[in-house]
């Protein structure tokens, strides 16, 4: 299933993957035998498309490896706790008597479900949505309706479509359904949600490739910075300059007087917006922000709100707090910015932000895509490099843009630094690992998407509905009480 994701990106090996898994759920005879199958899905699953957390934790945070290794098995182990629900819950609403309702009806739906709850649960953790799988195919076309949970949807169906022609004699009626379900989604394809606005405007996205285990060394330092400052130079003539997520090593207001003062002074006499990732923190010096600010107006800034668990803050940190020393991070325990920050005016448009992680999570992005003309996001895959999360996260931004109806930049330290149009495909990207600047054309756009309008309200009610409708109907094959005694 992994390998139906980016790098590999092998769409069929998706279905393959789930109809496997859901062949195995109609055999199990026992709700016990359903949860074992879930687990040893979800270990397979996560045990290798989230393997770029040790990456993370124990290269560069420098952890015990013993420990590392523990914490991401612990991670894992809770990931598939979903897939242990996913299972109960089919053993529980399948019929023994309908396989092709089963496959096609009972576990698409749970699978969904499971999902949902994944991407949402505990601050949530939309990683690896199935949904991914089928960009650039017709059932892409869902997810401006529907988001990527009913692309996960339509892809799920049409794995339990294939096994049921497969398993059964019923080639007319599965074939009538697969036909449905993807012209469907074709149709949905070639709708214009949005239309442009305006003339394109003129991005530069600098990728300054800085190894993280040297990007917080005192002699790194002053490279470093000369480094995205003579990048950005070089391209002054754009309309928008951005530097990748932290790619200043220093708190702002350190930089702002000290190595970058002249830079941010004479920025502010430029036709040019510069974005600057960098840490920032309030006049206390308590709460520190993963944040983005404007060079050119510093008065504009952005704080990244959804802060990723155990990176940047630690949950129930009171108790965990003897355990941050085991992460050699810098600035390990951020604060999050504020849920009703207002886009950004940049190049003469309002431009929603976004950091890393936030990428992820479609409808937390829906408030700013509404008030912006495009979007932009910054990030540091350098904690991730030569794993399989940069590619993860290319395919989180490509969703983003169908769902939204908005064009995306993304400038990266190491890669992959690329613009995104609202048809999900790369317009523009530069080789990951190299020193460079992606220099293109991010067209604005006025109008929303039905995501952007109904969020995830239309395929929740959906999916609630299924879901009572398969107790319902389990319940109607109960016998009753009074039928038992009577026998």
């Amino acid at each position: 299933m992994v390998f139906a994701h980016a790098p590999v990106a092998i769409a069929p090996l998706a279905l393959i993957s789930l109809g496997g898994l859901f062949w195995l759920w109609q055999k199990a005879e026992t709700p016990f035998q359903s949860m074992q199958i879930g687990l040893g899905f979800g270990l397979g699953y996560f045990g290798t498309g989230v393997s770029w957390l040790i990456s993370s934790i124990y290269l560069y945070a420098e952890m015990n490896l013993v420990l590392s290794v523990l914490a991401v098995l612990c991670f894992i182990l809770f990931l598939t706790l979903y897939f242990i629900l996913a299972g109960w819950l089919v053993a529980r609403l399948k019929t023994a008597q309908r396989q092709g309702f089963n496959w096609v009806v009972v576990m698409p739906a749970v699978w969904v479900f499971a999902e949902w709850v994944r991407a949402t649960l505990f601050g949530g953790f939309p990683f690896l949505m199935t949904g991914n799988t089928h960009l650039m195919t017709w059932l892409d076309g869902y997810a401006p309706v529907f988001g990527v949970l009913g692309v996960s949807w339509a892809v799920a169906i049409t794995a339990g479509i294939l096994l049921w022609l497969v398993q059964s004699r019923a080639w007319v009626g599965a074939s009538l359904v697969l036909a449905v379900l993807w012209l469907t989604g074709a149709s949905l394809k070639n709708v214009e949600w949005v239309t442009p606005k305006e003339k394109p405007v003129e991005v530069a996205l600098l990728q300054g490739n800085v190894p993280q285990d040297d990007k917080w060394l005192s002699k790194e330092f002053l490279p470093t910075l000369k480094r995205y400052v003579g990048l950005t130079k070089q391209n002054l003539d754009a309309d928008i300059v951005v530097w990748p997520e932290t790619a200043v090593p220093a708190y702002y207001d350190v930089v702002e007087r000290g190595a970058l003062r002249s830079f941010i002074r004479d920025a502010q006499l430029l036709n040019t917006d510069i974005l600057l990732g960098v840490i920032t923190r309030d006049d206390s010096h308590r709460d520190y922000y993963n944040a983005i600010v404007n060079a050119h107006n510093p008065e504009q800034q952005y704080q990244k709100k959804h802060l990723v668990p155990f990176s940047e803050f630690f949950p129930f940190s009171s108790v965990l707090q003897p355990l941050s020393e085991l992460f050699n991070i810098p600035f390990s325990e951020f604060t999050p910015g504020a849920d009703d920050q207002a886009p950004m005016t940049l190049g003469g448009h309002p431009v929603g932000l976004s950091v890393c992680y936030e990428m992820a999570f479609g409808e937390e992005l829906i408030d700013s895509a509404r008030q912006a003309d495009f979007l932009i996001t910054v990030s540091n895959d350098a904690w991730f490099a030569h794993t399989l999360e940069p590619a993860q996260q290319v395919q989180d931004v490509q969703m983003r843009a169908l769902e939204l109806g908005r064009e995306i930049a993304r400038s990266t330290n190491t890669g992959y630094t690329i613009i995104v149009g609202t048809n999900g495909q790369l317009k523009a990207e530069i080789p990951p690992y190299e020193t460079g600047v992606l220099r293109g054309e991010v067209q604005p756009y006025e109008g929303e998407t039905p995501f952007v309008q109904w969020r995830q309200w239309p395929i929740l009610i959906l999916l609630l509905g299924v879901m009572l409708l398969l107790v319902w109907l389990k319940l109607q094959a109960r016998p009753s009480r009074k039928t038992t005694a009577e026998d």
